[in-house]
């Protein structure tokens, strides 16, 4: 407990650091004159504001895309159907590649409208972690569990850049990190990474949904709409993290309820934020967007009472949501000197980590318990997990 109680005043006094900091040395978003199509980075926004923070980058980042440059169309009205910025991102399939090699510039690969069912995942990564982690057998990419359902990871320039310069693609490059006993790394402010889940909607769904084509294996076309949507950002030396979900979720068949309460303070006036409503004001009227739901923002490992703090998405958290806490989890984002070694996702029985780290989980020792080497800290980025041998 007084471990706790000294890291909630350092926490505390931080914060108040950061704020000072960035109110001194960047202007607010509004009075900066940004438009909201804008690539946003705004510290003093995260901190103050998260919840009205999370909500201006969902709108800049579901911005519609002009596709050729991966960068927003700003002549384009927000709502209208088509691909949005963040799906011109790197796909992660695509930047660690399974033979180790370079993923190629940033405008290289530009994917048509219409995209292969083979471009996703059946699973989120965690998910998949979990199952082996609890020793349940299921393909990573089932093709028949993706007609219903299919999930995505996408980098934006910044973080795909940063991992292509370092040669973060493959293990090779993330061993060579380790072995020169560098124990972190950290990506530039303006890193993004998004994690998106989808499933198969009929044609009269199309309107309360953002929806995407994909072709399957037999050549059909079949209308996939976004159903959850994680955002992380660097805006924050541990990041920025939130979650958005469709309103549809808790309450469709075969979806895990919303086992967290959700917390808006941007779209709810009144305590306790769980309103289930979309913000007015900033665009979403009218549009598919209205239809989605901020379930919540994290930016501490602890609240300023100490308590640990919580942050779930009921479809890639589904079955571990009441322990979920995505800064937790994220700090574990580890590699050994050894190479091949990394931090657990979850615990033992299958939950989520969450509140402060713990030292010791980044130090390894033997059998008499003497440290034999460190865990480096991969700068809270999960999917350099995926990175494979160089061949």
């Amino acid at each position: 407990m007084a471990r706790r109680s000294f890291y909630s005043a350092v926490l505390s006094s931080f914060r108040a650091f950061v704020f000072t900091v960035a109110a001194a040395t960047a202007l607010p978003v509004e009075s900066a004159g940004a438009e909201p199509w804008d690539d946003l980075q705004d510290t003093a926004a995260a901190i103050s504001r998260p919840d009205e923070y999370a909500w201006k980058v969902f709108v800049s980042i579901n911005w519609p895309a002009d596709i050729a440059k991966r960068a927003a169309n700003s002549s384009a009205k927000f709502g209208a159907d088509g691909p949005v910025v963040w799906e011109t991102w790197k796909i992660a399939r695509d930047v660690f590649k399974s033979d180790g090699s370079d993923p190629g510039a940033w405008l290289d690969q530009i994917k048509p409208s219409v995209r292969e069912l083979a471009d996703f995942e059946t699973r989120p990564l965690q998910q998949i972690a979990r199952d082996a982690q609890l020793g349940i057998a299921r393909p990573a990419f089932d093709p028949q569990a993706a007609l219903t359902l299919t999930n995505e990871t996408r980098l934006n320039k910044d973080t795909y850049e940063f991992v292509r310069s370092n040669t973060l693609y493959n293990l090779d490059g993330q061993n060579a990190l380790a072995k020169q006993g560098q124990l972190t790394i950290s990506f530039p402010n303006r890193a993004k990474e998004i994690k998106a889940q989808w499933r198969q909607i009929s044609e009269a769904d199309k309107p309360r949904y953002h929806w995407t084509a994909l072709k399957t294996p037999d050549g059909q076309e079949r209308i996939y709409g976004l159903t959850a949507l994680h955002i992380t950002t660097k805006d924050l030396p541990n990041w920025f993290w939130a979650t958005f979900e469709h309103v549809d979720n808790p309450t469709r068949s075969g979806n895990e309820s919303w086992k967290l309460e959700s917390r808006d303070t941007f779209a709810c006036s009144t305590k306790p934020f769980n309103c289930n409503l979309a913000p007015k004001g900033i665009g979403l009227e009218g549009t598919k967007w209205a239809n989605y739901r901020l379930r919540g923002t994290q930016v501490d490992f602890i609240d300023s009472r100490g308590s640990t703090t919580l942050l779930a998405n009921s479809e890639p958290e589904e079955g571990f949501q009441t322990t979920s806490s995505c800064i937790t989890c994220h700090s574990r984002s580890t590699i050994g000197p050894s190479g091949n070694d990394r931090l657990d996702i979850f615990r033992p029985d299958g939950q989520s980590f969450n509140g402060p780290p713990d030292s010791n989980w980044f130090i390894i020792k033997d059998a008499n318990s003497k440290q034999t080497g460190r865990y480096a800290q991969l700068d809270f980025v999960w999917s350099l997990f995926r990175a494979r041998p160089k061949k």
